[in-house]
Formats: structure tokens, C-alpha cells, sequence
């Protein structure tokens, strides 16, 4: 019975440590994401928080969300997103795709359906390998050649 209180205290104070039961984690969610529409379908451009680590990865994606009431088809091209992380006075530090492969398929997106259509992740270094120092950023995606998104992110 000792041994059993021991085990049931241990589960319940791990279960009660998880990020969706702890309403602090939810009031700090630092997920960053803008949206623009063309053609009844949301884009969302979403990174995971605004503050990255020299360890982390940088990582994006898009999001297509038909809105309309009639099922909506996309022609997925590799080539239709580029991104690139800039410091605040404008020079590249990153970007991709590098290589753009010569994929294209078609989604069928169902009334008020969506799905991730790219994304990226890269580790955190400029164009000739080295580490990105600490700072501001904007992580610029561009997609279809006329939506552009900025976020904001911090490096420490």
C-alpha cells in the first residue's frame, strides 16, 4: 500500500506537469502566425514561438484553410514558397528552398478543410555556415509570388 501512494503521487504530479494541463503554458504560448486570403483559401505562415535558441531549428510552415462552402483544389509547386531570415537592416542571412525539386501535386481541400502545404526546417546559420549572432529577426516567407508574411523572432 506504501509503495502504491508512492506511485500514484509520482503519476499524478507528472500528469499534472504536462503542457496542456498547465494553464501557465497556455497564457504563455508563444506561437506566431499571420494569414492573408486569395481565392476563399487562408494561408497561414506559422513558426512554433518568437524566441529561438543558438541550438534550435528554424522552423516554419503554410497552412492552406479553404474557407468557401465547395470543396477547393491547389496545385502544390515546391517552387511557389521561398523564405529567408533577415536581420533588422535587411540583409539575408538565410533563405530557401536551395534547391527547388521539380515536384508538383494537386490537394483537394474539402469545405472548411485544411492542410500544411510547406514547411521548413533549417539549423540556425547564416549563408556561410556560421552561427547567426543574438538579436531581432523577420523570417519572410513568400508564396505564390504575391503573398508576403513577416514574422518577428528573437535569437538568444
Amino acid at each position: 500500500m506504501r509503495y502504491f501512494i508512492y506511485i500514484l503521487s509520482i503519476a499524478l504530479i507528472i500528469h499534472g506537469c504536462k503542457k496542456n494541463s498547465n494553464p501557465v503554458a497556455s497564457i504563455t504560448d508563444s506561437t506566431l502566425s499571420i494569414s492573408q486570403v486569395r481565392d476563399s483559401i487562408q494561408y497561414t505562415f506559422a513558426i512554433p514561438k518568437a524566441v529561438f535558441e543558438f541550438h534550435d531549428t528554424l522552423s516554419a510552415s503554410i497552412t492552406a484553410f479553404n474557407q468557401s462552402t465547395v470543396p477547393e483544389t491547389l496545385v502544390i509547386y515546391m517552387g511557389n514558397f521561398q523564405w529567408s531570415l533577415k536581420n533588422d537592416s535587411g540583409r539575408t542571412l538565410m533563405w530557401g528552398p536551395e534547391v527547388i525539386p521539380q515536384f508538383v501535386y494537386r490537394l483537394e481541400l474539402g469545405s472548411h478543410q485544411s492542410a500544411e502545404i510547406y514547411a521548413m526546417r533549417q539549423a540556425i546559420m547564416d549563408t556561410s555556415g556560421a552561427p547567426i549572432v543574438a538579436g531581432s529577426y523577420f523570417l519572410q516567407g513568400k508564396l505564390y509570388g504575391t503573398l508576403l508574411f513577416i514574422l518577428n523572432l528573437s535569437l538568444h
